[in-house]
């Protein structure tokens, strides 16, 4: 990344954390349809920011603050989320293909058709987020947390789900997932 654009991203930051204090001349983040391929805000507080069509694939986004934030129809192909907490965000239409997502907060999502083909959402929070119609082909799903969740018509092909926790989860119309699942995976959704 040049300097220019880290200059210009470090006083959008700058000017967003004023305005998530409420400091008078902050502004909300918006980077509505721009491109941030390859770029670093890890660790950063984003939360509110508007990634509306943003491009974010192969960015670093690990420890990222990204809760309630707009990321329709954003590309984050390849990007570095892990340990990202992006509770209560808008993901509808998002791709997160072949991203790095271990232990990452996606509680409360609206994700409906999201693509995550090829993660790692090893140990992930995914807790009553709205998943209908996603892809989630080849991802690694073991011990994530998927407790009230509605995967209803997701496609569980190729996905590794060892210990994943299923408690109150909707699988309405979803594929591939009863022979992987094991005992108490069975039993939790049956306890619904």
């Amino acid at each position: 990344m040049d300097k220019e654009i880290k200059k210009k991203l470090d006083e959008i930051i700058r000017l967003h954390n004023m305005w998530l204090e409420k400091q008078p001349g902050g502004e909300r983040a918006n980077f509505s349809e721009i491109d941030l391929r390859k770029v670093k805000l890890n660790s950063v507080n984003l939360s509110m920011a508007n990634f509306y069509g943003c491009d974010l694939s192969g960015a670093n986004l690990k420890g990222a603050n990204l809760a309630n934030c707009n990321f329709e129809n954003a590309k984050l192909r390849n990007a570095n989320l892990d340990h990202a907490d992006l509770r209560f965000s808008n993901i509808i239409n998002a791709v997160f293909d072949g991203a790095y997502m271990r232990g990452i907060d996606l509680r409360n999502v609206n994700g409906q058709t999201v693509s995550m083909k090829k993660v790692n959402l090893m140990y992930a929070n995914l807790s009553m987020s709205d998943l209908e119609n996603a892809d989630l082909d080849d991802s690694d799903i073991s011990k994530a947390d998927f407790t009230g969740a509605n995967l209803t018509r997701v496609d569980f092909k190729g996905v590794r789900m060892y210990k994943t926790k299923l408690l109150g989860a909707t699988m309405l119309g979803a594929a591939n997932y009863e022979k992987k699942l094991d005992r108490t995976q069975q039993m939790q959704l049956f306890m619904k």
